[in-house]
């Protein structure tokens, strides 16, 4: 069984960037696809156009995304062995949207995670239309480190965050990883995660893991159909995982072989399940109403299918 108590919920976040857009893309080595894509508060570019980051072989690029700033219509090309890219939101009235993360996370540290959003008290902040489907790159024994997106505790998540139309898939410590902040003042703190429409499938320890108060997921799709890949301590790839507080799952369809479909109870967390389809294990505190065995796990067709079309914004 993978190492998932609470040692993961105290992941160290390295300092925060504050660059203009331009003097990003120069330092990040940016070329340019068709048009600016990555913007200042408001900024957009046309839904065919997209800007391209490369990650050379064996390194790691940082993009930050402060107060008011928008991350979109951007390509993120980590394809190159060993390459990795980490997106690290913070603040308020940010947007990471029409993104894509192309080629498996080359990092190799347990600690790194392809996306790494907060929000300040008061604010907002959303993920949308992002492609992470490539997950992580593997060893010869199909394990991996990397996880695919963790709510960020430290800094601290304090505000209300959503996830929306995002495709996550084989990550090793954890696809949407969102219940730290629920512990970092205590178990039951921490702004609201809201997983809306979302295709998250064959991550380890867990595809959707909450714990703070008003996280729901909903319109979601959760599956695993025993693809490989998995932590050196694992595999156990579990659906939906819910931390110290009651979270609400309505309308998903989930399913998974051989590991907890819905699995609740860890330190005070209790799950509802509504109007969905599951077919799996449950184990802990887990309550269902009305909720069927035929879940239909298809990707939603809101949910882009590659990197160049989540970038493209379509």
């Amino acid at each position: 069984m993978a190492r998932d108590e609470t040692t993961h919920e105290r992941i160290e976040t390295n300092e925060k960037f504050e660059r203009n857009r331009r003097s990003f893309l120069k330092a990040a080595g940016a070329t340019v696809t068709t048009a600016v894509g990555l913007g200042v508060a408001g900024g957009s570019a046309s839904a065919s156009e997209y800007e391209t980051i490369t990650v050379p072989a064996g390194s790691t690029k940082d993009i930050t995304v402060g107060d008011g700033k928008n991350l979109e219509n951007t390509l993120i090309d980590q394809s190159a062995p060993g390459a990795a890219a980490t997106i690290r939101a913070s603040g308020s009235d940010w947007k990471i949207r029409n993104v894509g993360l192309k080629g498996g996370c080359g990092a190799t540290n347990f600690g790194f995670f392809s996306i790494m959003p907060s929000v300040s008290s008061g604010g907002k902040g959303v993920i949308e239309n992002v492609y992470m489907g490539d997950g992580a790159e593997t060893n010869s024994a199909n394990e991996a480190q990397p996880g695919g997106l963790w709510v960020n505790a430290n800094a601290p998540h304090e505000g209300d965050l959503t996830i929306r139309n995002t495709n996550i898939q084989k990550y090793a410590n954890n696809g949407l990883y969102g219940s730290g902040p629920g512990a970092a003042n205590g178990a039951g703190s921490g702004g609201p995660v809201k997983v809306e429409g979302c295709y998250c499938a064959n991550n380890d320890i867990a595809n959707v893991r909450l714990g703070t108060p008003g996280s729901h997921v909903k319109d979601t799709v959760i599956e695993n159909d025993g693809a490989p890949v998995h932590h050196p301590n694992g595999p156990n790839k579990r659906g939906i995982w819910g931390w110290y507080v009651p979270i609400t799952v309505k309308n998903c369809d989930v399913r998974t072989s051989e590991y907890d479909a819905v699995n609740g109870g860890f330190h005070g967390g209790e799950v509802m399940v509504k109007n969905s389809q599951v077919k799996g294990p449950t184990s802990g505190s887990v309550e269902t109403k009305n909720v069927g065995s035929n879940p239909k796990t298809k990707i939603p067709k809101t949910v882009p299918k590659s990197a160049e079309q989540a970038a493209k914004g379509n």
